[in-house]
């Protein structure tokens, strides 16, 4: 990391009320807020966590971006998983440098910047979308975000094979145990799978299919995040919150393909819940 802001660099451009804005600093160019408009060339050169002085006298601290920051920000056409939902994912998945990683929908690539920052260095995510349009997204995304290693776009229609041998799985779909076949096959022994649903239904079928290809230790969270206003005499919470955003389910492989009865065909087909079928466009949050 350098010491100093310099030409193409991303910085989080941070106003004292609160507001954010992710920039990419250029020669000659402008930046304009509801604060005033602050020039490129008076960010370039300077130190991070400098204080600059807009056009119309108001400050703004110059901040080295975090991967959530980059996550929140990048240019979407999808829903987004919140930071929330991936810090606890990525726990979940036990990714740490070195691992290799398979995600089922691409979206917009804030899960993929996620994901490939906690597997770097050494580690790869192979990410898998069945629209170019998604990937193409996502990879100026990632690049964006200066994700220049790792990381593998793949074309994918569903139930397709994936990568083999891999440590963990995140699926962001609409139908996810629709995938489990492939996923069972791609993961090692042990390995995790981690699942975004946006409806209890869907978590319910996802959670009732999962024993019946070999995986253990099932288990559904919601992750719920209040700001609290702490001021002397008087911290509260805060009157907005993001509540729900996604039902995350998460699993263990514990049996290869045909090891286990479990594992047989007469197993594999989802058990019916007696739900409906979900929404087109259900899922693809990242």
């Amino acid at each position: 990391m350098t010491d100093t802001i310099r030409p193409e660099d991303q910085v989080l451009v941070a106003l004292e009320d609160g507001k954010t804005f992710l920039i990419r600093v250029r020669v000659g160019q402008k930046h304009s807020t509801h604060k005033g408009a602050m020039e490129h060339d008076d960010v370039i050169g300077r130190s991070w966590g400098d204080v600059l002085i807009t056009n119309t006298g108001a400050r703004v601290y110059l901040l080295r971006p975090r991967w959530i920051d980059r996550m929140m920000k990048v240019h979407r056409r999808t829903n987004i998983m919140y930071p929330k939902d991936a810090a606890f994912l990525i726990a979940a998945l036990g990714l740490q440098a070195g691992a290799r990683v398979v995600e089922i929908g691409s979206g917009s690539g804030a899960m993929t910047i996620a994901l490939s920052r906690a597997v770097l260095p050494g580690g790869m995510v192979f990410s898998y979308d069945r629209r170019p349009e998604f990937l193409e997204l996502a990879r100026d995304n990632t690049a964006a975000a200066g994700i220049e290693e790792g990381l593998v776009f793949r074309l994918r229609e569903g139930g397709e094979a994936l990568e083999p041998g891999v440590d963990a799985v995140f699926t962001d779909v609409p139908e996810p145990w629709a995938e489990l076949d492939a996923i069972a096959t791609a993961l090692r022994g042990s390995g995790r799978f981690a699942a975004g649903t946006p409806t209890y239904n869907q978590a319910e079928r996802l959670a009732g299919a999962l024993p019946g290809f070999g995986f253990t230790m099932v288990e559904t969270a919601e992750i719920l995040v209040r700001e609290i206003l702490a001021r002397p005499g008087k911290t509260r919470p805060g009157h907005r919150m993001v509540g729900h955003t996604q039902l995350l389910t998460t699993a263990v492989k514990i049996t290869a393909p045909g090891e286990d009865d479990l594992a047989s065909d007469s197993g594999r087909a989802a058990p019916d819940t007696g739900a409906d079928p979900p929404e087109e466009g259900s899922g693809g949050s990242s």
